[in-house]
């Protein structure tokens, strides 16, 4: 062989290592705060004796609206980097409350013990990664290969199989066969015949962010951070002895951070995605926005705010009638930073000394923007459910509101307590049997947007 030939070869080669590399491996910027957790592992360095590889990325970006550092998880389709100049449009998903940012002192009185919780419980930018299991049911129905409905429950029942080997299930948790069966035939296609066609998913890149407890709006006196931190590092990390006393009980404490100018921070994650990201020229500007309870009510408001940022919209359980929310010793005991966030929360005090801005919750109310839209019929580009059993008012009446602003039947967008389905309560078994529902809803509106250009 001339030695020509044996450079051309070296380049082959070597290309075929990076093609490997940027398939498989983690990317260049910051380790997951959580990275020693298996089903992260499992999500974001695949190991090469796994059936099913996935393309989760973490990602870190400076935050000035917050003066601090923050991660997100990114899922690109799994032929990301085999179509190097194809272009996808993308969604975003909200995670919803962390009831975890409160609690005894011995849980937040160093960074470590923070870190152990957020680690512990995987909650926020955790949630629909590893609570919804949202890259496996992606990435199944996205798949070529799945041409029936039965083809995607057999899918995902060995994605799930896949995932248990890994610690990727709770115990206590539905079987994989039973995870497909309910994603697919109880819900995405109840009462079907199983050889019916099923048309894979336009392909998305799916991003993950971390909302805190800021309710995804600013505090209404303008604060970045409350309570404030000095730690400007992501992972919730904190300065021993931040940890904020919010009531007259001394074990009820709020982590720093835990609130602050979060809409003009997620409007912030848009631009670096767009700009600055590694993925910026990848990225259509064909957008949709999801999220679960809390996520859910952000999810609807940033939507129906930002109609130009955002082309499909859907929430789960959402809070989409936040004036419903009026009981201040409820919030206060329970929710503190909605207080804060639309109102002020008076510290160490009884709750009825704090209060709630009503113009301020208005402007950000979901249903009040529906009706000042005018939009009398449900569109196309909304989809909105919440379960049987959610057991919160603020919830249930909520979307029974909006679904009479919409003149849609009572009850309509209610789902009935169905087996593997969390009994249709607030709960991710509940959020995870109707994530296939969700996808499609944004698939379906990127398809129409796409074509009409």
């Amino acid at each position: 062989m001339k030695m020509k030939d044996w450079k051309w070869l070296w380049i082959i080669l070597f290309s075929l290592l990076l093609a490997s590399a940027g398939s498989f491996g983690t990317s260049d910027a910051s380790p997951p705060c959580c990275s020693e957790d298996p089903e992260v592992s499992y999500l974001l360095s695949p190991r090469s004796s796994q059936r099913f590889q996935y393309l989760v990325r973490y990602e870190s970006f400076f935050s000035k609206e917050l003066g601090k550092e923050k991660g997100f998880f990114i899922i690109l389709p799994e032929d990301f980097y085999q179509r190097p100049r194809f272009k996808y449009p993308v969604l975003f998903l909200l995670h919803g409350y962390n009831f975890h940012r409160k609690g005894a002192w011995w849980k937040v009185r160093s960074p470590e013990k923070a870190m152990k919780i957020l680690c512990e419980v995987k909650e926020e930018e955790y949630h629909w990664l590893l609570h919804e299991d949202i890259a496996l049911i992606a990435n199944a129905m996205m798949g070529p290969r799945n041409r029936t409905y039965q083809g995607l429950e057999r899918d995902l029942e060995e994605r799930f199989g896949e995932l248990a080997k890994h610690g990727g299930l709770l115990k206590g948790d539905s079987s994989p066969k039973e995870i497909a069966q309910s994603i697919v035939f109880r819900n995405l296609h109840p009462g079907g015949n199983s050889s019916d066609p099923f048309h894979p998913l336009m392909k998305m890149i799916i991003v993950l962010p971390d909302g805190d407890n800021g309710f995804y709006t600013d505090e209404n006196e303008g604060k970045a951070l409350f309570p404030e931190t000095k730690e400007s590092k992501p992972c919730d990390r904190f300065q021993p002895g931040e940890a904020f006393h919010y009531s007259l009980l001394p074990f009820l404490l709020m982590k720093p951070g835990a609130l602050g100018r979060h809409e003009s921070y997620f409007l912030e994650i848009l631009h670096y995605l767009d700009g600055q990201s590694p993925y910026r020229d990848r990225l259509l500007q064909v957008r949709g926005i999801g999220g679960i309870s809390m996520g859910g009510f952000g999810a609807m408001k940033l939507g129906l705010k930002h109609p130009s940022l955002f082309q499909s919209i859907s929430s789960q359980s959402g809070l989409l009638d936040i004036d419903l929310l009026r009981d201040k010793w409820m919030l206060k005991m329970t929710m503190p930073e909605f207080l804060e966030v639309f109102g002020r929360l008076e510290a160490q005090k009884i709750p009825s000394s704090s209060f709630l801005d009503r113009n301020y919750v208005l402007a950000n109310n979901p249903l009040t923007l529906i009706e000042e839209k005018k939009i009398f019929r449900l569109p196309s580009w909304l989809y909105f459910d919440y379960g049987k059993n959610e057991g919160f008012h603020g919830i249930t009446g909520g979307n029974q509101n909006v679904e009479k602003a919409l003149n849609e039947k009572h009850g309509s967008h209610q789902i009935p307590v169905q087996p593997h389905n969390g009994k249709a309560a607030h709960n991710n078994l509940f959020w995870r049997s109707r994530s296939g529902n969700i996808l499609k809803h944004h698939s379906d509106a990127f398809q129409k947007i796409i074509l009409e250009k």
